[in-house]
């Protein structure tokens, strides 16, 4: 089963190009002040707010997530649509065997959505390694599908004697 949200990508691109350009407009606003505006909001408060917003944005976490589930590796990408252009490190890959999921969570916070994987790891002491993804950005039908991916692997392994994150921990 393959995931992939590249429809929101236009939309990141224009509210980061909004965000700057306000950041920007705002800094002019210091050297070149007009009346009109600065009577209301003084240009440093502009800068300040513009630019937490781009930090926060930030901040929120890789908003274009794949996710494919074909062949015998489950591989997972998350990347920020807008920094990935300036910043190619900033891209997180993940592929690993099938046969080594233990088990998956989903964790909804207040604004959050976070993908925790429980992979089997011979460089861990606890025998297992856990690993999160920001999956904020899919929709309830695609975090729905990726769990049901996810719940067949696992259901596959049970069937085949891997063991499970409760075995592995006791």
């Amino acid at each position: 089963m393959r995931i992939n949200n590249k429809r929101i990508d236009v939309y990141i691109e224009a509210i980061y190009t909004l965000l700057f350009i306000g950041l920007i407009f705002s800094i002019v606003l210091i050297f070149i002040p007009i009346p009109t505006v600065t009577r209301f909001v003084k240009p440093y408060i502009l800068v300040i707010g513009f630019g937490a917003l781009i930090y926060c944005f930030y901040k929120y976490g890789h908003q274009h997530v794949e996710y494919s589930s074909d062949g015998e590796v489950l591989n997972l990408k998350t990347q920020d649509s807008f920094w990935i252009k300036y910043f190619p490190q900033t891209r997180v890959m993940v592929d690993f065997p099938k046969n080594k999921l233990l088990s998956f969570n989903v964790k909804n916070g207040f604004l959050k959505r976070k993908l925790e994987l429980y992979v089997t790891s011979r460089r861990s002491q606890s025998g297992f390694t856990k690993l999160s993804f920001n999956i904020t950005y899919l929709s309830k039908s695609e975090v729905t599908d990726l769990k049901r991916s996810l719940n067949k692997i696992i259901k596959k392994n049970k069937e085949n004697n891997i063991p499970n994150l409760e075995e592995v921990t006791n």
